[in-house]
This record gives C-alpha cells, structure tokens and sequence, in this order.
C-alpha cells in the first residue's frame, strides 16, 4: 500500500509538474523561431505565465502537504479559538469570485473551548474545505460551516450541496494527486494537506456523502489543555 501511494504520488507530481513545462518549452520554441506576430507575443507570454503559476501553485501545496510541524509539546502550547478561525476565514473569502454566487452558513455554538493548534493553519485546513466544496458546487449553491462542542473535542462540519463524492474515490480522497478534476484545475493536494495538519494536531478527518445530497467533512479537533 506504501508503495503504491508513492507510486500515486510520484506520478501525480510527474503529471501537474511535467505538463505545463512541456507546455512552456513548445510555447518558447514557437517564440525562438521568430515566426509570430506581434499581436500574438503578449498572447504567448500569458500563457508561459499561467503555466509557470500552475507549477508555483503544484510546488507550494506539496511544501504543505510535507512541512515539517513543531514537537508535539509544542503544539500542546499553542490554542486558538476556532470561532474566530471561521469568522476570519469567511471574512477573508466573501468577495472571491468563485464565491459570489455560493451561499456560506456558519452555525456555531456559544463558548467552544479553544483547541489545539495556531490561527494560521486552522484557517488553511478551512479554506482548503470550503475551496473544495466551491470547485464542487460549480461556484453556485450552498455551504454550512458548523462547530460543536464533542466533550474534550471541537467537532467542525462542512456541508454543500453538490453532487458529492464519488463513490469510486470516496475511500481516497484524501490521498494525494486523488482529483475528479480537468487537467489544469486542480493538483488533488487541498484535502491531503487538510489530512496533514488535522493528522499532526492528534485530531481526525472524514469525508461522506450527506443523505439528502452533497458532501459532509467531518473534523475533530482536540481541545486546547
């Protein structure tokens, strides 16, 4: 099983990297040859642009997804208070265009304790989900955000109501490079980076298909001591 997931893995990384830097070597092959038209250069050099961002992009959510985290005494140490992490997240994301048309609900429940980990990096764990439940939704529909107190746990939700997931992924979906989208569109790496910091905080992580449709993540965070 190891052994394939790095294969998985070294594929994928191959695949996201390797494409667009074929992409940029045809794209300045055509410009060498000094054969376009004016008009056509800024095209060409767009182009290069969003290839080159594409590997940024594929490079930067790997550095996530293997970053090394403090000891765990230190982790211990530091708390935040996730009410906070959503308010500011959902701050953050209300004008994004992919969200313009996406209805976003938080229900929150009154003094939940703080829990485990920094502000930062709850906050990547929630904007990776809610990315993923607005590439589901086609940038229109609906997202709840809930956070409950579980006795020594905080339990965070994040519903849409999309299409879900498919069944034939549903067990991988947090693996790496494990995507139902286009080339292009995604490196498959948000909801394995959210898998790493939920891993390394001493918490868990589900995924499931809601009965009356969409996806539901389910993540138990430990409470701050």
């Amino acid at each position: 099983a190891r052994l394939a997931a790095v294969g998985r893995l070294s594929a994928g990384v191959a695949h996201e990297i390797g494409n667009p830097l074929a992409a940029i070597r045809g794209l300045l092959d055509l410009m060498q040859m000094g054969d376009l038209d004016p008009e056509e250069e800024p095209e060409f050099i767009g182009r290069i642009q969003r290839e080159s961002e594409r590997i940024h992009h594929t490079i930067r959510d790997l550095l996530d997804f293997s970053r090394t985290e403090p000891t765990e005494d230190t982790r211990v140490e530091s708390s935040a208070d996730l009410s906070a992490v959503v308010s500011d997240t959902v701050k953050l994301i209300d004008r994004q265009t992919r969200f313009r048309d996406i209805e976003i609900a938080t229900r929150l429940e009154n003094d939940l304790p703080h829990v485990r980990g920094d502000h930062e990096r709850l906050r990547q764990l929630l904007l990776n989900l809610l990315f993923n439940s607005a590439d589901a939704l086609g940038g229109k529909g609906s997202i709840e955000v809930r956070a409950a107190n579980g006795g020594g746990t905080v339990r965070l939700t994040v519903a849409d109501d999309g299409p879900g997931i498919d069944a034939a992924i549903l067990d991988q979906v947090f693996d790496p490079f494990v995507t139902t989208k286009a080339a292009g569109q995604g490196t498959g790496l948000g909801l394995a980076v959210c898998h790493t910091i939920v891993e390394r905080l001493g918490g868990s992580i589900e995924a499931r298909n809601r009965a009356q449709g969409g996806a539901m993540f389910e993540v138990s965070l430990p409470a701050a001591t």
